[in-house]
């Protein structure tokens, strides 16, 4: 059953409704933005682009953000990031009215967004496990992962129904309705969490034990390396979801919003496996499981096929992307002692970061080999690190 002690907790269930709401947002984002460079340049390579600098920030910001996760309260800097997220989405969306659509000024917005999200990231899941305490943590994390896809599968369908009948400006506009429904619910934290850090160091303290942390902590090293090469082969197959839906389908702006929705419900059954499971043993073998899975899924997607099997395949693509990330986040917070969870989901952003080489290296393969072989690649690397990560690396199947 679904651990219902922490349904019955009015911040998480805020939180987890916080989280749905704030992910409606970054997936309209993602639908808006992919197609308008799409209809700008005609170049998958263009939207690699795009997306590497939409996730540059997590890279160069992923130290500093568990840093600030770990020394402001978690709960203002959840709102204080929805605020600038609606700010900025609302100056797009006021550009974009005026027809002011460079490629250029694009890039600039996409930069913003994913700076403020770089932030967000690591603070709700040190929030969900201040909430949810060591036992709960994979539980916990699956959820607010069920309630963010619930959002994303949202946020892509409305993202490209709007942006197709009245224009990418009233999309943006819905798309920051939801961060403002966010805000409000993340204004409504009566408690910092049982498992919250009370004694909170100076930042310059925080930077040197992070880096005292990641020096000694091989586990936690293990997992950024993993974490890296996952993003780098598997997530980047979002830079060919445009070209994906010009390919095959005759929907535009509908179809990728399909494909989006597709990729929301791959969470959302991922997320909600999660949950009802709650304490597992054995994360390591099941993370190396998964790990392949993803791999053999891209594989699958690189198969032409008509738009519903390509729908098919992208859901257990997601299921997959979405089994690693809850799995990362609870291994790295319990791999690090407690005053250090916010650094370790620094850690994970850290990793992340690495997306910019995926989508440059992604939006290369489609272009000089094919969206299909650009896939095909990625799936076999992704497979292949897999198991050389179970041969090579004994510790990762202990954990």
């Amino acid at each position: 059953m679904i651990p219902l002690p922490l349904l019955r907790d009015v911040d998480f269930r805020r939180l987890l409704a916080g989280a749905a709401f704030n992910q409606q947002g970054m997936t309209g984002e993602h639908v808006v933005i992919g197609l308008l460079v799409l209809r700008l340049t005609d170049s998958t390579a263009w939207v690699g682009i795009t997306l590497a600098i939409y996730f540059l920030p997590f890279f160069v910001f992923g130290m500093l953000s568990g840093v600030v996760a770990d020394w402001i309260d978690r709960r203002k800097l959840l709102r204080g990031i929805e605020c600038a997220i609606i700010v900025n989405l609302l100056l797009f969306a006021l550009c974009l009215t005026f027809d002011l659509t460079a490629l250029w000024l694009l890039i600039a917005f996409t930069l913003v967004s994913g700076s403020l999200r770089a932030m967000h990231q690591p603070v709700r899941a040190s929030y969900a496990y201040d909430i949810a305490g060591p036992q709960q943590v994979t539980a916990a994390i699956g959820l607010v992962n069920l309630g963010s896809r619930c959002g994303q599968l949202f946020g892509a369908l409305a993202a490209g129904a709007i942006m197709h009948r009245y224009g990418a400006p009233a999309a943006l506009l819905t798309v920051a309705a939801g961060h403002g429904i966010a805000f409000l619910l993340f204004s409504g934290f009566r408690t910092a969490g049982a498992a919250a850090v009370t004694l909170r160091a100076p930042i310059r303290q925080n930077l040197r034990e992070y880096a005292a942390e990641l020096g000694s902590n091989r586990v936690l090293l293990m997992l950024l390396a993993v974490t890296a090469s996952i993003e780098i082969f598997g997530f980047s197959f979002a830079t060919t979801l445009p070209e994906l839906a010009v390919m095959r389908s005759t929907l535009g702006a509908d179809g990728l919003g399909l494909m989006h929705a597709a990729r929301a419900s791959g969470g959302i059954a991922a997320g909600l496996t999660f949950s009802l499971v709650g304490a597992i043993q054995h994360r390591g073998i099941i993370f190396l499981c998964v790990i392949v899975a993803f791999g053999s899924c891209l594989m699958l997607l690189s198969i032409e096929s008509p738009l519903m099997l390509t729908l098919l395949a992208i859901f257990l693509v997601t299921s997959m992307a979405t089994s690693s990330d809850i799995l990362t986040q609870s291994m790295m917070q319990l791999s690090v002692a407690n005053h250090l969870r916010g650094r370790a989901m620094g850690v994970w952003v850290l990793a992340i970061g690495a997306a910019p080489l995926g989508h440059l290296q992604m939006g290369a393969f489609a272009e000089w080999a094919g969206v299909g072989n650009a896939l095909l690649i990625n799936g076999a690397a992704l497979v292949a690190t897999g198991l050389v990560m179970a041969l090579a690396v004994p510790a990762l199947r202990r954990l």
